[in-house]
C-alpha cells in the first residue's frame, strides 16, 4: 500500500470512529487550530458544505451562541441545532441575495470548499474550480465583518497566483497551506485569509 493510500485510509477510519461525515473535517480542524479561526459565538458561512464534515467541526466550535450556515448544490440534512443548510448554486445570478437573506448578519468566517464535477482535463478542472472560488470572493465584502477571516480551497495551477494577489488586497495576511489530511498527490491547497480590511 502506498503511503498516500495509507494516510487516506487512516483519516477515513478516524472520521468514522469520531462520527465525522468526511475526513475533510480533519483538514479544517488543523487549519482552525493553526490560525485560530473560530471563537465561541461566531457566525460562519460554509460554501460547498456537503457532506457536512466542516459543518460538524464548526458547529462544535461556535457553540450554542454561534450559527453556521451551509450552502451546497446538494441538499445536506444535518441535525445540529446551530446549523442551517440551504441548496444553492453559487454561479446563479441571485446567489448573493439568497445568501444575504439566509444569513442576515455580517459573519466572522467564510469557508469555501467548492469543487466542480471533475472531468479529468486538468486545465479545465482548474479553471472551473477557480471560477467557483472567485464567485465566493466577490461575495466577501457583502458578508464578512471587518477583521473577519476566510478559508478557500483552491486547485493549484496557473490562476492560483491571481487569486492570491486579489486576496492580499482584501486581507491583512494571506497564507497558502496544505493540511496533513490532504492527500500528498492532490492538487488542492487552502488559502487562509486573516483580518478582512473591509
Amino acid at each position: 500500500m502506498k503511503l498516500s493510500q495509507a494516510k487516506r485510509d487512516y483519516y477515513r477510519k478516524k472520521a468514522k470512529k469520531e462520527g465525522y461525515r468526511s475526513r475533510a473535517a480533519f483538514k479544517l480542524s488543523e487549519l482552525v487550530n493553526k490560525y485560530q479561526l473560530i471563537q465561541e459565538g461566531d457566525y460562519v458561512v460554509d460554501f460547498g458544505c456537503a457532506p457536512g464534515g466542516w459543518l460538524q467541526v464548526t458547529s462544535k466550535l461556535v457553540g450554542a451562541e454561534g450559527r453556521v450556515f451551509g450552502f451546497d448544490l446538494k441538499k445536506v440534512d444535518i441535525n445540529l441545532s446551530n446549523v442551517y443548510t440551504y441548496v444553492l448554486d453559487v454561479t446563479s445570478p441571485d446567489a448573493l441575495n439568497f445568501v444575504k437573506k439566509s444569513v442576515v448578519y455580517e459573519v466572522d468566517l467564510i469557508l469555501s470548499d467548492l469543487a466542480p464535477n471533475i472531468v479529468g482535463v486538468w486545465e479545465l478542472d482548474h479553471a472551473r474550480q477557480i471560477d467557483l472560488t472567485l464567485r465566493v470572493i466577490d461575495m466577501v465584502p457583502h458578508l464578512l465583518r471587518p477583521g473577519g477571516n476566510c478559508v478557500f480551497k483552491i486547485f493549484q495551477g496557473r490562476y492560483l497566483e491571481l487569486v492570491r494577489d486579489r486576496l492580499k488586497e482584501m486581507f491583512e495576511k494571506v497564507f497558502v497551506t496544505k493540511p496533513s489530511a490532504s492527500r500528498k498527490e492532490s492538487s488542492e491547497v487552502y488559502v487562509v485569509c486573516l483580518s478582512f480590511l473591509g
